[in-house]
């Protein structure tokens, strides 16, 4: 913060102040989490997912071996060679994540996902429950 205002340095002494804002978690590439509910809907499970400030090109849904896995990327740090641009601080971040959820019996040909004003809707349609017929009697030759 001193090095902003250079002839105030006997004025605001080394306070603390510089150091936050210098090493300030919030300031540098991060992993974040999205809050994710999941609801059984009886012939179906919804999956919604806070994603703010995410495009659909920086999210990545998948099913596999009955474990759904969200994914994201954004990177907002990106280096430009403007010249006529003289930060005096730049604050921008990137920021992953992946979270799984074990969802089994689903039928997989029937997923859907939608995401609108930052919430990701995931809707996961339950197979039919296979019915057990009891044991298969194999003939013996």
């Amino acid at each position: 913060m001193r090095s902003l205002l250079p002839m105030f340095d006997d004025f605001f002494m080394d306070d603390g102040w510089d150091s936050f804002f210098d090493n300030a978690p919030a300031m540098r590439n991060r992993i974040s989490v999205p809050r994710v509910d999941i609801e059984d809907k009886k012939d179906h499970y919804e999956v919604v997912a806070d994603f703010p400030g995410f495009t659909k090109d920086q999210i990545h849904v998948s099913y596999e071996h009955g474990v759904l896995t969200l994914e994201a990327h954004k990177d907002n740090s990106k280096e430009t060679n403007d010249k006529d641009k003289n930060f005096i601080r730049k604050e921008r971040y990137a920021s992953d994540f992946r979270r799984q959820f074990a969802v089994k019996g689903i039928k997989e040909n029937g997923i859907k996902a939608a995401l609108h004003d930052g919430v990701l809707t995931i809707t996961l349609p339950k197979a039919e429950p296979e019915i057990d017929k009891g044991p298969t009697h194999i003939a013996i030759e």
